[in-house]
């Protein structure tokens, strides 16, 4: 059986946040929105607009060290640095949380649910076309080996970029997007994709989990994620014919999904 997300706006502490909306006496949750490598709180805007419209409250985030947040970078964030700022994030939220992770993200939502299972917090997680990781992995597992030990080596020589790849490659198709992405695109904090992440609870015990699959064009890099969680008869599975950056290409499908989710 497959079923949907809602999401919100509000500001968190310490982080950039895109607001709007209002608190509801339901107690709808509000959703935090975390944006995948090179990106930052900006890709969710057509998100965060659609999700106000709709009277539900969201947080979109920066992570630190990249966004309207570049001048932060060094060597110093790390994978810990950004699941505590998402941690830190959630427990701002008055009400409940739904954490939803793009990408990347999918290691940051996975540490900051590890963080608050105890929290009763969270109410769902909503994985968007991102990794969901184990214990002891590390985002560069899934680089090609060239690519990681290039990456690797720069990093130890000091350097903390990990430059943006081209706009093209999330699935983008008109030139407008093409190029509002790419003027906007920051350097990943490298040190982020070497930290193996550290999970001492089962993900999402007692709380609803989904995974909203990026299929047209897909990106194979997310294969093997994908086929492990249809697997799964405890997570929700969906699927979107559209591009990787789907809140970029198709943001009104994806904002309705994400609103029967929640």
């Amino acid at each position: 059986m497959k079923r949907r997300t809602l999401l919100g706006t509000a500001a968190a502490s310490a982080l950039t946040a895109c607001a709007n909306g209002s608190h509801t006496p339901q107690a709808k949750p509000t959703l935090l929105l975390v944006h995948g490598a090179w990106h930052g709180a900006w890709c969710w805007e057509r998100v965060v607009l659609l999700l106000g419209n709709a009277g539900y409250r969201s947080v979109a985030v920066t992570l630190p060290g990249m966004g309207e947040r570049r001048s932060e970078l060094s060597t110093a964030i790390d994978l810990d640095c950004h699941i505590d700022a998402v941690s830190e994030a959630a427990r701002a939220i008055e009400g409940p949380a739904v954490l939803v992770g793009h990408s990347y993200a999918g290691f940051v939502i996975t540490g900051a649910a590890d963080r608050l299972a105890a929290s009763g917090k969270l109410r769902s997680l909503i994985y968007v076309d991102a990794f969901v990781p184990s214990a002891g992995e590390k985002a560069s597992d899934y680089m090609p080996g060239e690519a990681r030990t290039k990456l690797a080596a720069t990093l130890a020589m000091g350097d903390p970029a990990y430059p943006p790849i081209r706009a093209e490659f999330f699935g983008l198709e008109k030139p407008e997007d093409v190029a509002w992405v790419q003027a906007r695109l920051t350097a990943q904090p490298a040190a982020t994709y070497f930290q193996p992440i550290r999970l001492d609870n089962k993900l999402g015990v007692g709380i609803r989990r989904s995974y909203v699959a990026c299929q047209s064009p897909r990106l194979p890099v997310f294969d093997s994620t994908k086929a492990r969680i249809r697997a799964d008869a405890s997570w929700i599975y969906q699927e979107l014919q559209t591009g990787h950056d789907a809140m970029i290409t198709s943001p009104d499908p994806l904002t309705k999904l994400l609103i029967q989710l929640a």
